[in-house]
């Protein structure tokens, strides 16, 4: 199977393209050892016959655990969707904060705006409330003073 040739047809599956290219060369690794298991396998058991018993088991045994090591072998590109995803959903995550973040400034915008002008009249009333007591003390005559 030629990579090219499974990256399209995962391509053509709806399988996004940079996890077909990944995906395509783990199976084609993991293929690989499969038959190389397989045939190591095969053209050691004529000379496994010849050795005396406990090399034969040891090696039978080994050659067993190391293709359902290979069988047992999670996708790599599980792992790596699961990641993507998880990213994904931080990122969703982040726009959301932005949103939220964005209509809590237009709120503090629209607040902030409805209070000026009563910040001015504040402003106003501080000065009317100087001038008011500037006018009475200057009207009300000083003690110890005698209008007589």
């Amino acid at each position: 199977m030629d990579t090219r040739q499974g990256v399209v047809a995962m391509s053509d599956q709806g399988q996004p393209h940079r996890n077909g290219l990944l995906q395509s060369a783990m199976e084609e690794l993991l293929e690989r050892t499969r038959a190389v298991a397989n045939l190591v396998g095969s053209v050691g058991g004529g000379a496994l016959g010849a050795m005396p018993e406990p090399v034969p088991t040891t090696v039978n045994r080994l050659l067993k655990s190391l293709q359902q090591l290979i069988e047992q072998v999670p996708p790599f590109t599980a792992e790596l969707d699961v990641l993507i995803e998880e990213i994904r959903a931080q990122r969703l995550t982040v726009a959301a904060l932005q949103a939220e973040l964005s209509a809590f400034d237009h709120q503090l915008e629209v607040l902030e705006k409805s209070m000026t002008p009563l910040e001015s009249w504040a402003h106003q009333w501080a000065r009317l409330r100087q001038s008011l007591t500037d006018a009475l003390q200057s009207a009300a005559p000083e003690p110890g003073s005698s209008a007589d």
